[in-house]
């Protein structure tokens, strides 16, 4: 399970890099249609991770280490930010017809809030990857755990 967790995210992180800017790379056909996958990308990671999250949701006032409530804010916050730029981004979409949602607001709006939502989550990823660097690490064979057994 941790290699396809690992893998996943690894996905999730070089896709986010390559759609930082929607002039590079392929164009804005494959900025919009990829930003959707990786949003179905990290609901996934989220259901693989369910069982943590719902460890420390059921303990978040109790036996809640400091790191796990913090990682689980940290969480909390990157499902806000992609969400928003999804919600935003299929506000904006010029490649793909979603007029039929109807959502309303300026287009800069829009435009503002997903370059924001973007750039604030890119900040909350490169936090969630340092906290979880010794895990990285550990899955690419490069540090053996604490217990002395590669993972």
């Amino acid at each position: 399970m941790n290699i396809s967790k690992f893998f996943l995210s690894l996905i999730i992180t070089i896709a986010m890099l390559l759609l930082m800017d929607p002039r590079s790379f392929y164009g804005l056909a494959f900025h919009e249609w990829a930003g959707l996958v990786i949003g179905i990308f990290f609901i996934l990671h989220k259901i693989l991770n369910w069982g943590w999250i719902k460890k420390v949701t059921v303990g978040f006032f109790k036996k809640c280490p400091g790191r796990a409530r913090f990682n689980y804010i940290l969480d909390v916050l990157l499902l806000a930010g992609i969400t928003l730029m999804i919600l935003s981004g299929i506000a904006i979409a010029r490649t793909i017809d979603f007029s039929w949602l109807n959502l309303g607001g300026s287009r800069m709006f829009w435009r503002v809030m997903h370059t924001s939502s973007s750039l604030i989550t890119l900040a909350l990823f490169g936090i969630h990857l340092g906290l979880h660097w010794n895990w990285v690490l550990m899955m690419l064979h490069i540090k053996k755990s604490k217990n002395g057994k590669e993972n």
